[in-house]
């Protein structure tokens, strides 16, 4: 098996071919980022830290605590409340008494229309 021989100049050409290319391509690079840096320095990949938030006081924590459960129970109270006055409206004795006063509006109808629909 023969083995390849090389010159002294065919082995000089191709390491300063190879220096000549690492160059070209470290300037190469270096132009980019040089380019690239002002969009790199307005629109950095990280996102900025935020400050946090102010400290608190306990005190001040269970307040809005306290009104958000107000406004929760205020919401389920309404909820209720709604919920029974349709199951009062939609019963038989209220649509009978809302019948018989749209029949007969008088003042004992109304009453009875009144007291079983709320």
């Amino acid at each position: 098996m023969p083995q390849p021989t090389l010159s002294f100049w065919k082995l000089t050409l191709a390491i300063a071919a190879g220096i000549w290319l690492g160059c070209l391509a470290v300037a190469a690079t270096a132009w980019l980022i040089w380019r690239d840096a002002p969009l790199a320095l307005t629109h950095p990949l990280a996102p900025s830290p935020t400050a946090p938030p102010p400290a608190r006081s306990n005190e001040e924590m269970f307040q809005q605590y306290l009104q958000r459960q107000q406004a929760t129970q205020e919401q389920q109270n309404h909820e209720i409340e709604k919920a029974e006055r349709d199951k009062r409206f939609n019963s038989a004795p209220c649509q009978f008494w809302l019948q018989q006063y749209q029949a007969d509006p008088t003042q004992k109808n109304r009453e009875k229309m009144d007291g079983y629909c709320g």
